[in-house]
């Protein structure tokens, strides 16, 4: 079975981008568990914006409608429309849709980290798994979304109602709304080669991107900032509730693991690409490699009844 699908022959993307520019806002795309909050902490802290925004638009919910059942509070920071963000800050870093973070800040430089896809999934079923009912009742209906990862494995990756969140997310959040990604359903593999293509176009785009596992992160974001940032690991997992631990090698059937390749099998080519600007392909495969290993074993920790 292959683990990474291969981006299409094209120009090689760009090492860097832009030059920090301190008179233009900067916009982080937030993607969903890829130690997205320990690297905006520290980013924060070395720039000390005056005004910070955070918040969500509408590509990560699929098809869900009932937004009239999430708290208020909650509901404030959820943006069904570009013109609905709020203006005035100077670092944005949300989970919103490059488009939406263009369209609400066009003078904007932007700036994402990609994980190690098969990673950051298996961290988004586990911190869905340690939710509790009680925790998400501010969520309204959203809770049983969230809930669904109590589902087996194999279960939660192959639950088409929950695509927008599980199916190649990395990729869902560059090119989103797309006429190619259901709200509600897989991409289809026949889409593979022209949505890698003009992903990786949107990435050439972004002033700054990187790799998170890539060795020398830290210094390149700080000498991109212009100031020392920080990275300090921030550990977002709750605690697992006993009702939902579980032996994660009994997870890990045959049926998850295909399921895992294709909910991945997009965001491995962007991540690939990413690595190939700094090492060689055998060099990024080991990389890859060595991070799911971790990751598997600290899942496994973290899941362990």
């Amino acid at each position: 079975m292959r683990l990474f699908a291969r981006p299409q022959p094209r120009a090689q993307m760009r090492l860097a981008g832009q030059p920090r520019d301190t008179a233009r806002p900067l916009a982080v795309m937030h993607i969903p568990k890829t130690s997205g909050m320990a690297l905006i902490g520290g980013l924060t802290a070395a720039l000390r914006p005056r005004q910070l925004l955070s918040g969500f638009d509408l590509c990560l919910f699929g098809g869900f409608d009932r937004f009239d059942t999430i708290a208020p509070d909650v509901r404030s920071h959820i943006h069904v429309t570009p013109a609905q963000v709020p203006q005035g800050a100077d670092v944005i870093a949300a989970h919103m849709a490059c488009s939406t973070l263009q369209a609400a800040y066009p003078a904007a430089q932007m700036m994402t980290f990609l994980r190690e896809p098969r990673c950051r999934l298996l961290s988004h079923y586990v911190y869905w798994r340690a939710q509790t009912p009680d925790a998400l009742s501010p969520w309204g209906a959203w809770a049983q979304v969230s809930l669904s990862a109590r589902e087996r494995l194999e279960v939660f990756l192959q639950r088409a109602g929950i695509a927008a969140q599980t199916d190649n997310l990395s990729l869902r959040m560059l090119l989103w709304p797309h006429p190619a990604i259901p709200r509600d359903g897989f991409i289809a593999e026949r889409d593979d080669a022209m949505l890698v293509e003009q992903a990786l176009a949107r990435l050439d785009g972004f002033s700054f991107l990187e790799i998170i596992e890539r060795p020398g992160l830290t210094e390149a974001l700080s000498a991109w900032c212009g100031a020392a940032v920080t990275y300090a690991v921030v550990n977002e997992t709750p605690h697992v509730p006993d009702a939902a631990r579980t032996l994660l090698e009994q997870e890990f059937t045959p049926a998850a693991f295909d399921a895992l390749h294709r909910r991945t099998r997009l965001d491995a080519a962007l991540w690939t690409a990413l690595a190939a600007r700094h090492m060689a392909e055998p060099a990024a495969a080991q990389l890859a490699a060595a991070a799911f290993a971790r990751g598997v074993a600290r899942f496994a920790r973290l899941l362990a009844p």
